[in-house]
């Protein structure tokens, strides 16, 4: 069975590390400065708000850990959502 992390590209750290310099290290939902060594006790994260890893044209965000999850939770209702719509 293949692994979660077997659905990114190839050089998906080194994507990831771009997204973050673009965002010069911050949320760009929540504006909070992120040390780019990790050390200001928070995870800049980054984000696919398509919800597709393997996308490589994907717009992709720098989130804090906070605001990534938070954005997981309302896409996930807003998914949930649609389904039960079609059930009527």
């Amino acid at each position: 069975m293949p692994s979660k992390r077997d659905k990114y590209p190839h050089d998906w750290n080194d994507r990831a590390r771009a997204v973050k310099e673009a965002a010069g290290w911050k949320c760009q939902q929540c504006g909070i400065a992120h040390m780019s060594d990790g050390t200001c006790g928070s995870i800049l994260t980054v984000h696919h708000p398509d919800r597709d890893p393997a996308n490589p044209d994907a717009r992709l965000e720098a989130d804090c850990a906070r605001c990534h999850l938070a954005d997981e939770r309302r896409l996930r209702r807003a998914e949930k959502e649609k389904d039960q719509l079609r059930l009527f």
